[in-house]
């Protein structure tokens, strides 16, 4: 199987089967200054706090983390230069507590956007041996 095609049937359980979240979304379609990105990540880095094996905040806290370090690759937030390896960190702590498919991919798309080529073959190879087979035609 493709990775794309991997890729794609992923993309589709997910929205056919979405997960609960315990922790608020984190809200990529905006620009943060870093006081508001502080407090858009409050509510994460406080339930780390009261559980540090709450894989769903460490998979939000990643999201945000990467959403700002794209921003900061853009121009739009200088202060987030070394959000990329934060974003890692925090998604491969989710993946390790809760191997989700759909964290696992944006980790993978974390990896090529800060070069890790090598671990996102690695990551693509783990989520394909997840993949179900297709039934021949």
């Amino acid at each position: 199987m493709s990775r794309m095609a991997l890729v794609t049937a992923v993309l589709i359980a997910l929205v056919t089967n979405p997960v609960a979240a315990a922790v608020p979304t984190f809200k990529t379609t905006r620009l943060y200054s870093e006081a508001e990105f502080a407090a858009a990540i409050k509510p994460y880095t406080d339930a780390i706090a009261r559980n540090a094996n709450d894989a769903e905040a460490y998979r939000w806290l990643g999201v945000a983390y990467f959403h700002l370090y794209r921003l900061y690759k853009y121009g739009f937030a200088p202060f987030a230069g070394g959000y990329g390896t934060k974003a890692v960190e925090s998604l491969e702590r989710s993946v390790q507590l809760s191997p989700e498919p759909a964290v696992m991919l944006t980790l993978a798309e974390v990896y090529m956007t800060i070069g890790g080529v090598d671990k996102y073959y690695g990551l693509t190879d783990r989520l394909i041996g997840l993949a179900t087979p297709l039934p021949p035609k």
